[in-house]
């Protein structure tokens, strides 16, 4: 269990890890409760616990006044925990991405359907005849390359 100081402390830090729009429309990570992801994560790295706090205790051993500094402060903070703990950072950021990009209610913001891609996909739009010939020109001015069937 996190204390507040730390579970204010990786909120920061998820926002700084994915922001959230200038307009305010799309959250952060911190803002859409990817914490509680990170949590509950055992089922996608073998320690999420040590990964997190590994980062956290990082950020504040090189800045104690993490949450009072600016967003390019932070960010250079960020950095610093990644060059320190490439590895650990590493799977930090893929359970953030999983946390975040997992989450039904945001994947609309991005011009993505909440609902899995299986059973009924996604619409994909045709491309157009222009678009094909195009893209096949090179193979079709290339000519057959192998052996006609026999039949």
């Amino acid at each position: 269990m996190l204390t507040t100081r730390q579970t204010e402390t990786l909120s920061l830090i998820l926002n700084d890890v994915i922001p959230p729009s200038a307009d305010g429309h799309v959250p952060g990570a911190g803002n859409a409760g990817v914490a509680s992801f990170l949590q509950q994560a055992t089922p996608y790295d073998p320690d999420p616990a040590r990964v997190v706090l590994t980062v956290i205790e990082t950020v504040l051993e090189i800045a104690d006044d993490f949450s009072s500094q600016s967003p390019q402060d932070r960010i250079d903070v960020i950095i610093r925990v990644q060059a320190q703990h490439p590895q650990i950072f590493e799977r930090f950021l893929r359970l953030t991405y999983m946390g975040y990009y997992s989450q039904a209610e945001l994947r609309p913001l991005f011009g993505v359907a909440a609902e899995p891609v299986h059973p009924s996909g996604y619409p994909v739009p045709s491309e157009s005849s222009r678009m094909m010939a195009d893209l096949t020109a090179p193979v079709r001015a290339r000519g057959a390359v192998y052996r006609p069937a026999d039949g």
